[in-house]
């Protein structure tokens, strides 16, 4: 409504002006009729609209200036006064007073959801820290400075004088990338989690960084892993101990009089009771060594040895499993298939142990398809949306039961009849050594996958 009163404001100075100047240009030939006087007036009236026409313009401007630096300066106060006793000023003051009250909103709305989210880092638990490529702190939140008993900070290097090895971990954690890490301090040991994530702007970077102590997570971990571990042992020695006392018992009584503990004399002993000893001596000398092949497979999850690492196609290790698996595959009626996307794709990692890891869950599938007329194994390698290599075991098996899937990797816990329960433990313990993962999801009768996170 105000556009339309300005301009047809400045429409009738402008046609006042044109009007006054033709009048000025007809006047000019009746100078010798002493028509000086009408020239000088008409004059005078045209400087006189202009003056009008440019303060009429200076002073929107003038007041369009007032209006944007009190946005510029975030200044709420300004009300322009909308009673002029002109259509149009009055018309331009009610809307910019408009505008200003709608900006002051904004404001107020921006401000009350900065100190909302001031509040929210403040009172998270997790340790926020977020500073610029300079390493100038923006942010350090409370739980921060509690975790890391600092009161204040104003550059990420300064934190190499709390910790050089948590400066030192910092400085080489990639974006977007979870770390565990052991900081001693003079204050206690510390088990951190480091996450870093970074945001662009136009104008700079920010990195956001994430600090959490995971140590009463890891002990109760550990404590659960350790129960579990001590519950399999004692099954194990428990089933070896048991029958050996109880084998020794019988044969010490071979030797005594029956109904007393006097033994018997050199003549008394007959050869059946020596065929009897020497029956059970065999069997604890069995059962011993049964023990110990279980120590020294304890012993082989210990003992891994370091890691080599090289880059090598994975395509071409692939064929090499190929030939090795594949008359198994033929043999059980199995259809084998291996793919890779793409068939360049390459990874860092210890080719042996890696192969160990997939031999062992392969042929763990080739035991689940027994007697299985359409059984099929799939093994595939791509990158995830990580950027991360995943290889993929799958099959069509009979698979492994809710129960038991929580379980599959503690050490000596098996499923199987004659199974020894360290395959896929030894398997996690590579792929903890590759910095990586193994993980697996079955639906029994339907289909197992096994997925190594690298």
């Amino acid at each position: 409504m105000y556009s339309k009163s300005l301009f047809t404001a400045i429409l009738i100075r402008v046609i006042l002006i044109m009007v006054s100047s033709f009048a000025f240009v007809v006047v000019i030939p009746y100078l010798h009729k002493e028509y000086y006087l009408s020239l000088i007036g008409i004059g005078i009236l045209i400087i006189y609209q202009v003056y009008l026409l440019t303060n009429y313009l200076n002073k929107t401007n003038q007041k369009l200036s007032h209006f944007f630096n009190s946005i510029r300066n975030e200044e709420s106060g300004l009300i322009f006064s909308h009673k002029n006793g002109d259509k149009t000023w009055d018309s331009l003051d009610v809307s910019l007073n408009d505008l200003n009250s709608a900006f002051g909103n904004i404001r107020r709305k921006n401000a009350s959801q900065s100190l909302f989210l001031n509040d929210l880092v403040e009172h998270v638990g997790v340790g926020l820290i977020s500073y610029t490529d300079k390493g100038k702190i923006e942010i350090f939140n409370k739980a921060a400075k509690e975790l890391l008993h600092i009161s204040r900070i104003n550059n990420i290097n300064d934190l190499s004088n709390y910790s050089s090895e948590l400066s030192k971990r910092i400085s080489e954690l990639e974006p977007h990338t979870q770390k565990l890490v052991k900081i001693t301090t003079k204050q206690s040991m510390l088990f951190l989690s480091l996450k870093l994530s970074i945001f662009k702007s136009d104008e700079e970077t920010i990195h956001l960084l994430s600090i959490q102590d995971i140590r009463n997570e890891l002990e109760e971990k550990e404590l659960e892993t350790w129960q579990k571990l001590i519950r399999v042992l004692k099954h194990e020695i428990s089933n070896s101990i048991s029958p050996i006392t109880s084998l020794a018992n019988t044969t010490k009584k071979y030797f005594l009089r029956k109904g007393t503990e006097s033994l018997l004399k050199t003549d008394e002993i007959d050869e059946s009771i020596i065929y009897k000893t020497v029956d059970s001596l065999d069997t604890i000398e069995t059962t011993g060594k049964g023990l110990i092949h279980f120590v020294e497979k304890y012993k082989s999850l210990t003992d891994l040895p370091q890691a080599k690492f090289e880059k090598f196609r994975i395509s071409v290790f692939f064929e090499k499993l190929r030939t090795l698996l594949n008359e198994d595959a033929k043999s059980n009626n199995i259809a084998l298939e291996f793919n890779t996307a793409p068939p360049t794709l390459e990874i860092s990692a210890d080719i042996e142990l890696i192969e160990k890891v997939l031999i062992n869950i392969i042929r763990n599938a080739f035991q689940a398809l027994e007697n299985s007329s359409e059984g099929k194994v799939v093994v595939k390698a791509y990158n995830n949306i990580n950027d991360r290599i995943v290889i993929e075991i799958f099959d069509n098996g009979h698979g492994i039961p809710s129960k038991s899937i929580d379980h599959i990797f503690i050490p000596f816990y098996t499923t199987k009849e004659n199974g020894s329960g360290i395959g896929l433990s030894l398997s996690r313990q590579i792929m903890r050594l590759h910095n990586g993962s193994i993980m697996v999801n079955s639906v029994p009768n339907i289909e197992t996958v096994f997925s190594l996170v690298f």
